[in-house]
């Protein structure tokens, strides 16, 4: 007991990584073979591009970045060479290389917050703790994308900065540089901060080293983000035009200049408000996201205010969560992934007034009693929360689930219409004429129309593979083909009922208590990866083309 009571932080911190590292390494082949993240098949490509043409090919990906591309193509050798007889999966290696950099974020996460709560001998042991079940890291880490390795080394950059800005070691400096390259070469997205971080870098140094210094130092850091990022992301200079190409196209989607069908759920939805009650309630939990956004709030507040220079500490990690937090707040579109890289500073933001209150009231016993009581709340409720996410991989991918179901429940030979525009469809297998059908285009084409019509008069079974198509056309004016088409469907016009739905909901189950929270209406991207909703209507009525033509114009 004696030694547990000494060394009860560092358990915690060990705890918090063997927690973290199990709930973001287990089932890394979620999906049961199948991967239903479109954005994995990207990474994989370029991968298996080096793998064909050689490592210094150009890998043809320049919509993220390359740093990931290469580690994975550079582990896959090295697992090759060391089990040349087993064949190696791609993805999976991916997905593992993501999981570990998930949990090394830990790891910073728990160094930043060692600085900036310096005070506290626990405070920075139960942020590493809470960070191991926050379920938007546990997310990514099961996604082959660039997010859990860009957000490692833009916690590392921030930890190493900080350190510089404490010590003036020109060590830290370079190692918070680089770090920032690298991050940019993972996902260009990642160099929105240096803007502000070079102009809080430079106006802290003045006092202290005075301009010239300051201004070396700058162009130095500048220097070497600019080097790590080429290293990193080579073709980048080499492939300047399809670079630049890539690029400007990506920022036209993002800024919505250019409209696809897979960003029309972000129509008409306001900056800041938009991720404040659909994105962090969902990646966070509610209660860490109210602490997190106050603990933000505070911050902000008490610098302005300059009444205690401790807190001056903070500026840079808030500045750099600002200029991330703001740019892809206002940008049009606004999937959960492009928040990543705030949750570490958030899950740290969080215990701010905790701490505060914790300095000013020291013994105070009825205070520590409300600190403890506060802490509580917040670590138990976001754990619960992380626990129930993590549900969704105790179990079988609904859809492999749907699929079985249809299996055995629908006669083989059966005419299946679904919707395209996923990955896959279910039935993932099975004999039967399966129909994709193109719901995004078919108001804009008389062709796609007729096809509708005839799909739908001889289809014996409809299969709805997510929200995605009938949650982003309730416009009847915009889309009024959809619009009938999926009002008539629900209202049991169109002659199909619904047979059965498949969920996967985050769920909390103690003997025979259940808990289940309906998360389909967060931003799409959260659930239609990994728990999406599969709904199957079977024909029951059968109507004359006449008939759903009219009813459908």
């Amino acid at each position: 007991m004696a030694f547990i009571k000494r060394y009860l932080p560092q358990i915690i911190l060990l705890i918090s990584i063997v927690i973290g590292g199990f709930f973001r390494f287990y089932k890394l082949d979620w999906g049961n073979g199948y991967y239903f993240n479109p954005d994995e098949y990207h990474i994989v490509g370029a991968v298996e591009r080096l793998i064909r043409n050689g490592v210094t090919s150009n890998p043809g990906l320049f919509s993220y970045g390359s740093f990931s591309v290469y580690l994975i193509f550079f582990t896959h050798r090295f697992v090759s060479f060391i089990s040349p007889k087993n064949t190696i999966d791609l993805f999976i290696i991916g997905r593992f290389l993501s999981a570990l950099f998930s949990v090394l974020t830990i790891v910073n996460i728990y160094l930043i917050s060692k600085i900036l709560f310096n005070k506290s001998k626990i405070i920075p042991y139960v942020i590493a703790l809470t960070s191991a079940f926050v379920p938007g890291l546990v997310q990514q880490a099961h996604f082959l994308t660039p997010e859990s390795f860009m957000t490692f080394w833009i916690t590392l950059s921030t930890y190493s900065l900080i350190r510089y800005l404490q010590s003036g070691k020109i060590t830290q400096l370079i190692i918070s540089a680089l770090s920032l390259g690298i991050a940019g070469a993972c996902k260009v997205s990642s160099s929105a901060s240096i803007p502000f971080v070079i102009a809080i870098l430079f106006f802290l140094q003045i006092k202290k080293i005075g301009i010239t210094k300051s201004l070396r130092n700058v162009v130095l850091f500048l220097a070497l983000v600019f080097l790590s990022f080429t290293t990193a992301f080579p073709y980048s200079i080499v492939d300047y035009e399809s670079f630049k190409n890539t690029t400007r196209y990506e920022s036209s989607l993002s800024f919505g200049n250019t409209r696809v069908f897979y960003t029309r759920s972000f129509k008409d939805t306001k900056p800041i408000l938009f991720q404040l009650l659909n994105v962090y309630p969902y990646t966070l939990g509610m209660v860490l996201t109210i602490f997190s956004f106050t603990g933000v709030i505070l911050i902000i507040t008490n610098l302005l205010k300059n009444k205690d220079k401790t807190d001056r500490i903070f500026l840079m990690p808030l500045v750099i969560f600002l200029s991330y937090f703001l740019f892809n707040s206002f940008l049009f579109t606004k999937w959960v992934r492009f928040v990543h890289q705030t949750i570490p500073f958030l899950v740290i933001f969080s215990f701010y007034g905790i701490y505060k209150i914790q300095q000013s009231s020291e013994n105070n016993k009825n205070i520590k009693i409300f600190i403890s009581s506060l802490t509580a709340t917040l670590m138990i409720l976001t754990i619960l929360w992380g626990i129930m996410y993590f549900s969704i991989y105790k179990n079988d991918d609904v859809r492999t689930t749907a699929s079985r179901w249809v299996n055995t429940n629908i006669s083989s030979g059966s005419i299946i219409l679904t919707e395209t525009g996923n990955t896959l469809e279910v039935p993932l297998a099975g004999n039967y004429q399966k129909i994709p059908f193109d719901f995004y285009n078919v108001d804009n084409n008389p062709l796609l129309y007729q096809n509708l019509i005839s799909n739908i008069y001889k289809s014996d079974y409809f299969i709805i593979q997510s929200r995605r198509i009938f949650y982003n056309h309730n416009d009847k004016k915009q889309f009024p083909i959809v619009y009938n088409f999926y009002n008539c469907l629900f209202s049991g016009k169109l002659g199909f009922k619904e047979i059965d739905t498949f969920t996967s909901y985050p769920k909390l189950k103690i003997g025979k208590f259940v808990y289940t929270v309906n998360d389909e209406g967060a931003e799409e991207t959260w659930s239609v990866f990994d728990h999406p909703v599969i709904r199957v209507y079977k024909k029951i009525n059968i109507y004359s083309l006449n008939y759903y033509d009219q009813l459908l114009r």
